[in-house]
């Protein structure tokens, strides 16, 4: 196996607060489907779309999310169809040291719609994350692999 490559993974304790902060971004909302909480007050990638705990989802942080694919940030730990949880469950990976562990384990994970997305959109109720096997029969089981566009 390849040594893994550790990028530097930003801390967001480094990160600092805006010194004026305006009442249009205190209003504005998080980009995020499903999420109604206002723009971060902190400085950082991120800081002018969404709010502090998506802002701290990110890859840049060691997150999954991802602004370009916004489902990325519903990304949970564990298939919520079989339970398996990579970074628990793989030897392989439960060996490694953390934060390697936990983002290798997520990078086993895949999200999927519930409902196609033009229909359910990236809404966080149409989205669930599944292992490859379950993500696989998911797709054979619907059809979606007949009818993928």
């Amino acid at each position: 196996m390849k040594n893994l490559r550790v990028s530097t993974v930003r801390n967001p304790l480094n990160d600092k607060k805006f010194k004026n902060i305006s009442e249009k971004r205190a209003t504005t909302q998080c980009v995020l489907d499903g999420c109604k909480q206002p723009l971060t007050h902190f400085q950082g990638p991120g800081s002018l779309q969404l709010c502090r705990e998506h802002q701290i989802r990110q890859r840049h942080y060691g997150g999954p999310g991802r602004l370009d694919r916004p489902y990325t940030f519903w990304k949970k730990d564990s298939c919520e169809s079989c339970g398996r949880q990579p970074s628990r469950d793989n030897p392989r990976i439960a060996s490694m040291k953390e934060p390697i562990k936990t983002t290798v384990g997520r990078m086993m994970l895949q999200v999927d719609h519930k409902t196609v997305r033009k229909h359910g959109g990236d809404h966080p109720k149409n989205l669930i994350t599944l292992c490859s096997e379950c993500h696989q029969l998911k797709t054979y089981k619907n059809g979606d692999h007949l009818n993928w566009s």
